[in-house]
């Protein structure tokens, strides 16, 4: 009932998948396997849905759409759990469908409930591979919609397309950032391991481990501030800014902290890092985040980052860090919801929202001082053609070529990067660093 209850709220309601689980499962603890249980099939089904929908078209003579909304999430989830769960038994997912519907009062609608189940289990999952139309073939085998998917075939080629979408559909790994200042990755590998959590080094960040087993959250090393939660693609970021000790820093769109703080870890948390978020609330969730983690150099503030030109000195800053709200189409694999309530129009007013935040926040730049640009998404219009109207609009910047050489990853264009959810088992991400030169006055 648990997971029918978040999907239904997913689904029909546009909650958060994330937040919705984490929310449920505090106001309604669980056993651990329980637990995981419950958090694999409201992700899968989210994951899986126009598959799943497919699926049910093939079977169903009423249309999908005109389904009662509890009948619809019971028959969701049950089909995931029939053809992409293997340990659970085709017999169990029909009955715990069916005594769901009683259960979620529906009980009239139990023998359509049993009927449609055992028409799946009977087909199984179709065969997708044999369909001539690219877009329509990956959209289904991995279940992305398709205008996503025919974005992605006409800027990144099908090959990549159809890597980046299977990635997407695989389950998103737990990532630590280790915290410099108190250990180092093999002690803090050891320390875990010692806690029940077993962890292997990750592929592209030094500071990173990822969590092959246990519950991180759990260990009193995580309250010490020993480490963080954080996607190694991430991570990346603040190799790209490459802060110094005692150096300046302004993170324009800080909330949650995570990369304030990894920037005040590599500064030996000697220097200034103002963390500034639009949301009072998220202040306040910085700051906490800062003391878990022994940080005296970060400073916290409110305030619309649109607006930094008139809120801040201009011209202070040894670095400045724009990472943009963005539509988050390379966390799919974290947050597969997104895939489905984005609009594509909204990526057209991001792509707005993102260029007047970079236009506010580089009057904070030093002459010589470095700005970097980056996304969690995977999108154009939201990255490179973000940059280039940037650069378009500021002759005094220009893209740095030494970003390659801090991050260690060969680029197609100097100075900017575009991280596939493919190529390192993490978060799809984008990572622009330009230089303000250094004879403005």
């Amino acid at each position: 009932m648990q997971a029918a209850k978040i999907l239904d709220r997913v689904l029909f309601d546009r909650a958060y998948s994330h937040l919705a689980l984490h929310e449920a499962l505090r106001e309604q603890p669980l056993e651990e396997v329980d637990a995981r249980f419950v958090t694999e099939v409201v992700y899968g089904t989210i994951k899986r849905l126009n598959t799943i929908d497919d699926v049910l078209g093939r079977v169903m003579k009423q249309p999908l759409r005109k389904t009662d909304r509890r009948v619809k999430t019971i028959l969701r989830m049950s089909v995931y759990q029939l053809l992409f769960m293997d340990r659970v038994p085709e017999r169990a997912a029909i009955h715990e469908g069916v005594e769901l519907a009683k259960a979620w009062g529906r009980g009239g609608l139990k023998g359509f409930v049993n009927g449609v189940l055992r028409n799946v289990a009977r087909q199984g999952l179709p065969d997708y591979r044999a369909l001539f139309d690219p877009v329509q073939r990956i959209a289904l085998s991995t279940s992305h919609p398709e205008w996503l998917v025919r974005t992605w075939i006409n800027t990144y080629g099908e090959a990549v397309t159809e890597a980046m979408c299977e990635a997407n559909a695989e389950r998103a790994y737990t990532t630590l950032r280790v915290n410099r200042l108190q250990t180092d990755r093999l002690a803090l590998q050891e320390k875990l391991e010692a806690d029940g959590v077993k962890t292997t080094p990750g592929k592209l960040s030094p500071d990173s481990l990822i969590v092959m087993e246990g519950q991180a959250l759990h260990s009193a090393l995580f309250e010490r501030g020993a480490f963080s939660f954080q996607d190694e693609s991430s991570m990346r970021v603040t190799d790209a800014l490459d802060p110094q000790p005692g150096m300046r820093v302004l993170d324009a769109c800080a909330a949650p902290g995570g990369k304030a703080a990894h920037i005040a870890e590599r500064m030996n948390d000697d220097g200034e890092v103002l963390a500034n978020d639009i949301h009072d609330h998220k202040r306040t969730l910085i700051a906490e985040q800062a003391e878990r983690l022994g940080l005296e150099s970060i400073n916290a503030q409110a305030s619309d980052a649109t607006e930094l030109a008139g809120n801040i000195e201009t011209k202070t800053y040894d670095r400045v860090l724009v990472d943009a709200p963005c539509s988050g189409l390379g966390v799919l694999r974290a947050k597969p919801d997104i895939k489905w309530h984005i609009d594509p129009k909204e990526i057209e007013q991001l792509a707005a929202l993102q260029i007047n935040i970079l236009e506010a926040a580089a009057h904070a730049l030093k002459p010589g001082g470095i700005l970097v640009y980056s996304t969690c998404t995977v999108m154009p219009a939201e990255n490179e053609d973000v940059i280039a109207a940037f650069l378009k609009n500021n002759p005094s910047f220009e893209l740095d070529d030494t970003l390659d050489a801090r991050l260690g990853l060969e680029t197609e264009n100097p100075g900017q990067r575009l991280i596939f959810p493919q190529q390192y088992d993490s978060d799809g991400f984008f990572i622009a660093a330009m230089k303000k030169r250094g004879d403005q006055t």
